[in-house]
Formats: structure tokens, C-alpha cells, sequence
């Protein structure tokens, strides 16, 4: 298996793997490589990538089988499962869209399959917003008190896909309401979904906090209000900045998070004014364990 170029970033996660060009077909023992770095690091960035949207598609279809998104309205030409993210182009210029990301949340939280990996490929980058944030929910468990780990652990949570019901938490003064669901969105959205609160992962058995922001709706057996405040107060001990990185994107970027191990929020992002401003980045989100790993689950 090939020794890979990999450089820390956070404190407790995210690596930057350099020296793999994307736009080229990679082989298996790369593919398991990369897989186990991602398992491994949460999150994976990959810098000065010249693609092509087939070569970003090949990638993710390598990692698996994409996520047909229900905003068909942000889909790039020509895929079904490759959407735009930023202010550039049709909707994305309209406040709720290009800051429909802008709170904490998890993707893929109502899929019937909670493994699943949101990568984003960046085109254009503004000189200031649109980071995203990202928590790393293993360190977060791991920082909670052992009394809060024994009331969360047996747990059961309902989510729907960004809680377009009610919230458990809600929101705080920084974090923008979901974009406009549709009738047709509404009707490509996954069925609600139960979760551990505390999750392990499927491959490392490594305890994480799970989503306590975004998509939560109850938590099987908790009055609404008692529900409501212990899930605020995860959310606010995830997202402190002892868990958190940020990454800053510049053009040619590839970033990829595994989702059932993090929370993310995208930054603000003003109105494409200038080029200066101009935000645009392609995402694709392939579900299910990375496929080079998964011969691992018996």
C-alpha cells in the first residue's frame, strides 16, 4: 500500500494529503490508502486539484454510490448528483440559498444509511466568508463529563433532514434558516431517521456524539423541553473552539468529511458583487462506507 504524503491540520483532526492528483484515474491500493486516511482524520483536504466535473465524479464514485439531492435547482448541468454551493449562478445568488447552509448540522442524518461523505471541489473562492466550520464529535464526546456520557449513551434520537420539523436547540443569533424546501424537494427528501446520540463508528467502534444540531426533531422517551435543552447544550459544548477547525477554501480545493464523526456550518457569504466575491463550489455526497473498506463489515 503506498506511504501517503499526510500534514495535520486541526488540533485533533482534519489532514492535508498532498502529492495525489485527483484529475487521474487512481488505483486500488491508492483508493484503500486514502480510505483508511479518511477514517482515520475525519476529514481530508486535498489542495491545487485541476479537474474537470468527471473527474470529481469518477473520485466520488470510487468512494460510493452519490446521493441524488432533492434541490434539483442547484444541480450542475448534466448530473443528477453533483450540485453548485456558493452565491454564483441562478438561485445560488439569493440570501436563503447561498447561506441555506450557514448552521450547524450533519448531512445525510435521515438517510436510511448514516455512513456517507459530503465532498466539496472548489472553483472560485471570495477573498473572506464562506469558511466552513467543522467539529470533530469524537473529541467532543471524549470532553464531556463521564455523568452526561452515562445520560446520553443509551439515548435515541429522531432526525429529519435539517429539521425541517421542529428543532430540538434551535438556533442561535449567527446560524441562517434552511433554504426554501419545495413541494418537489420535499418530496426526494429521506424519511425521517433514529440514531444514537452516541454513535460509533461502523468501521473503528470510536464513540462520537451524533448530529446534536440541525436535523434533530426528539429524543425517544424525553418531554420536548428536557429534549430541547440537552441537546442546546451538546450542540454548544461541540462547537466550542476547542473541537472546531476552519477551513478557508482557495481555488482547485478538494475537502471531503465523514459525516457520522463531524458537524459542520458553512460561514456567511454577501452577494457576488465582483469577481472578488464570487463563491462556487461543486458537491457531491457518496453514501455508505467508503467503498475501498468495505469488504471490512462481516
Amino acid at each position: 500500500m503506498p506511504d501517503l504524503d499526510i500534514h495535520r491540520l486541526g488540533v485533533t483532526f482534519a489532514a492535508e494529503v498532498r502529492g495525489v492528483d485527483l484529475s487521474r484515474a487512481l488505483d486500488a491500493a491508492t483508493l484503500e490508502a486514502l480510505a483508511r486516511a479518511f477514517v482515520a482524520h475525519k476529514v481530508l483536504l486535498f489542495r491545487d486539484q485541476d479537474l474537470a466535473p468527471d473527474d470529481f465524479a469518477r473520485f466520488a464514485l470510487a468512494w460510493g454510490t452519490p446521493r441524488v439531492d432533492g434541490f434539483q435547482e442547484r444541480n450542475v448541468p448534466g448530473y443528477d448528483f453533483m450540485s453548485t454551493v456558493g452565491n454564483v449562478g441562478g438561485v445560488n445568488e439569493r440570501e436563503e440559498y447561498r447561506n441555506g447552509a450557514s448552521f450547524w448540522h450533519t448531512d445525510c442524518a435521515a438517510e436510511a444509511d448514516a455512513d456517507a461523505t459530503t465532498m466539496l471541489w472548489c472553483l472560485e473562492a471570495p477573498a473572506e466568508g464562506g469558511e466552513t466550520l467543522i467539529a470533530d464529535m469524537g473529541a467532543a464526546w471524549r470532553g464531556l463529563d463521564p455523568e452526561t456520557q452515562r445520560t446520553i449513551e443509551p439515548l435515541t434520537a429522531l432526525h429529519m433532514y435539517s429539521g425541517t420539523g421542529e428543532i430540538l436547540g434551535g438556533r442561535e443569533d449567527f446560524e441562517h434558516p434552511l433554504q426554501p424546501v419545495t413541494d418537489e424537494t420535499a418530496e426526494l427528501l429521506p424519511s425521517p431517521a433514529r440514531r444514537p446520540v452516541a454513535r460509533p463508528h461502523t468501521l473503528t467502534g470510536e464513540k462520537a456524539l451524533y448530529s446534536p444540531a440541525g436535523s434533530m426533531v426528539a429524543i425517544d422517551g424525553m418531554e420536548l423541553g428536557a429534549a430541547s435543552d440537552l441537546m442546546r447544550r451538546l450542540k454548544l459544548h461541540a462547537i466550542s473552539g476547542r473541537f472546531t477547525w476552519a477551513h478557508r477554501y482557495r481555488p482547485g480545493d478538494l475537502l471531503m468529511w465523514d459525516n457520522t464523526m463531524t458537524l459542520h456550518c458553512a460561514q456567511p457569504i454577501g452577494a457576488p458583487e465582483t469577481p472578488r466575491h464570487h463563491r462556487l463550489l461543486y458537491r457531491i455526497v457518496p453514501l455508505g462506507l467508503p467503498r475501498p473498506l468495505r469488504q471490512q463489515i462481516h
